[in-house]
């Protein structure tokens, strides 16, 4: 190709571009020969490129469009002026390239400059795309589940080696004609083809799914699967890809199962047991109680879930039961205790065992509480020795009624005849006064042998429904008219809202009197009695509250006052009056308690069930 002979008139940046265009071999297929560079500036930057590329240069035109062969002018001043200049003086003979024209030769090589460098880049990319595309293929085939990629046509676009590991299929079973044929498709069912696989259903729907898969292949190398299928969705949100994995779960399941069954078998021991059991967790908050102890409390099981004995009980069995959990959880041993408890108003008596509960690690999570309700025993055992007690008493009395009445009635008979015909002779004779003291002794030890007549006798209840307020007003109606009543103040404070309850009227009259007696003979029959009724919290109990004035009752005397034979009157009572009360609270299926009150005195409770209890 022959060359076309150039000269360059402007010796600035772009001719220095152009020089290094032309040396580079950027513009061969131009072919120019550049013969001359042209500037009035000798140290040009293409000035100094030309020199050094061994072209000549000029700072003047010349002669330069003499030149023998001459045929190109390239313009590269820049000045439009200058331009119409050259155009008027070049030869016509001479082609003119001027600088707007030469500028596409600095913009293609920014062009070809920026292609090449993407073109650099772009394969570096695919280097480095190809690798991560091992790498990843590597991890892929390294993760312990199956995973395939499909897009929304059901394209596969990548899967692992632990698909064809699980399932034995090849890449023809598994992507036949290049679309994905889920090998753990559930639910399919011929004679309900409307039925999708869960697949299908997830491009569908575009929601993710997950389930367990249950193989029915032999020549699987496991029979569950976790499958969870996770949609893709591009920025516009349009589903791009499904991914699957598919996770052996074989012992997890076979765990699992196992875990159900100890379960079971713990629910049917629980659900089964004769004994109350409960589980709660640090915080008292039950997390587990069988239908018996639920159904001692008139609730459900489901009543107590979650919640903590003060959103249940009243306050004071709450307490009761939180401090006893208390001490188990301090100890972290278990601990025994025999618990009294009234639940839908009556008293039960419970054996009750209490132990921490620990997790496999070894910290204390809980505690568990099992309760036997000993209530039907302690009452055999309570009738038992009252009946021996009572066998006792009984025959004490008799043997009293006949070795003593006899005697007594004699010496009573004979003292007072002595005592009229003393006085009827000798009025002041002080041998009356002897006479009284014996007369008095003796009507004392009648009354001891009558008491003991009365408390082997206590019959059977005969209960009815009943106004304890009335039973009350017509107790102290019978004290009131009394001589040694007239410095005694008796204030009543009876809830006119007291529910009817179960009781033997004549019974519990014979508690009020005894209780009103007593408190009269511990103030020396001066002072105020209270007589109080009230309900109880829950409603299921009615209350009768007696307060005195007195000196209260001693502290070594308090855990054995309703014991027969235990008196606070010292020589004056016979320590069986509270005995006697005890009994007839008892056989209502009540409670008695005492107390010394804050601002002195005795204070006696007495708790009888609204229903009765045989």
């Amino acid at each position: 190709m022959n060359k076309i002979k150039t000269i360059i008139i402007g010796g600035g940046a772009a001719c220095r571009s152009l020089l290094e265009l032309h040396r580079l071999g950027r513009l061969k297929d131009l072919a120019l020969d550049i013969v001359c560079v042209v500037d009035p500036l000798p140290d040009a930057p293409g000035m100094l490129t030309a020199r050094e590329s061994g072209i000549e240069t000029r700072t003047h035109t010349g002669g330069l469009f003499s030149l023998p062969g001459l045929e190109m002018v390239v313009e590269l001043v820049g000045s439009d002026a200058f331009l119409a200049e050259l155009k008027k003086a070049l030869p016509p003979n001479l082609r003119l390239l001027d600088h707007v024209m030469a500028r596409v030769f600095h913009d293609i090589e920014d062009v070809t400059d920026q292609l090449q460098a993407q073109l650099t880049a772009r394969t570096a990319m695919q280097t480095q795309l190809s690798e991560e595309h091992l790498g990843l293929q590597l991890i892929f085939d390294s993760l312990p589940d199956a995973v395939v990629v499909v897009d929304k046509d059901k394209q596969v676009e990548w899967f692992n080696a632990r698909l064809h590991e699980f399932t034995g299929l090849n890449s023809m079973d598994l992507f036949p004609g290049g679309l994905f044929e889920d090998p753990f498709c559930q639910g399919h069912n011929p004679e309900d083809p409307e039925h999708e696989c869960s697949l299908n259903d997830v491009i569908r729907s575009g929601q993710a799914r997950q389930l367990i898969y249950m193989g029915t292949h032999k020549d699987w190398s496991h029979s569950y699967f976790r499958i969870i299928y996770t949609p893709i969705f591009n920025e516009e949100g349009g589903l791009e890809y499904v991914v699957e994995t598919a996770r052996p779960i074989d012992e997890l399941v076979v765990r699992a199962r196992e875990v159900q069954e100890s379960e079971l078998r713990f629910r049917h021991f629980v659900e089964n047991a004769l004994d109350m059991i409960t589980m709660k967790d640090r915080e008292g908050r039950y997390v587990m109680i069988n239908e018996r102890a639920a159904d001692m409390v008139g609730m459900s099981p489901m009543d107590f879930i979650d919640r903590t004995d003060h959103e249940i009980f009243e306050p004071k069995l709450a307490q009761l039961i939180i401090n006893k959990d208390r001490a188990v959880l301090a100890s972290r041993s278990a601990m025994r205790s025999d618990e009294t408890m009234i639940f839908k108003g009556a008293k039960h008596y419970l054996d009750t065992v209490r132990f921490p509960v620990f997790d496999y690690k070894g910290d204390l999570v809980g505690l568990c509480g099992i309760s036997r309700d000993v209530t039907r025993q302690k009452r055999l055992e309570r009738a038992f020795l009252q009946s021996e007690k009572m066998a006792a008493i009984g025959k004490i009395a008799a043997s009293v009624a006949h070795e003593i009445n006899n005697p007594l009635t004699g010496i009573l008979t004979f003292a007072e005849e002595m005592r009229a015909d003393i006085y009827s002779a000798t009025p002041q004779s002080p041998l009356l006064d002897d006479l009284a003291v014996v007369i008095r002794e003796a009507m004392r030890c009648r009354e001891i042998v009558s008491n003991l007549l009365d408390y082997a006798r206590l019959s059977v209840t005969k209960r009815s429904l009943t106004s304890l307020n009335r039973v009350i007003e017509h107790s102290l109606a019978l004290v009131r008219r009394r001589d040694d009543f007239k410095k005694i103040e008796l204030k009543l404070q009876l809830d006119p809202d007291l529910p009817r309850a179960s009781m033997d009227p004549s019974q519990i009259q014979q508690v009020v009197l005894n209780l009103v007696l007593n408190a009269a003979e511990a103030m020396e029959l001066s002072g105020r009695i209270t007589v109080t009724t009230q309900s109880s919290l829950d409603g299921s109990m009615v209350q009768i509250w007696v307060r005195d004035q007195g000196p209260g009752i001693r502290r070594r005397l308090m855990s054995r006052i309703f014991e027969p034979f235990v008196s606070t009157k010292a020589e004056k009572g016979n320590g069986l009056g509270l005995s006697v009360v005890q009994t007839i609270v008892d056989q209502h299926g009540g409670a008695i308690r005492v107390n010394n009150a804050p601002g002195g005195g005795a204070e006696f409770c007495i708790d009888l069930p609204v229903e009765g209890v045989d």
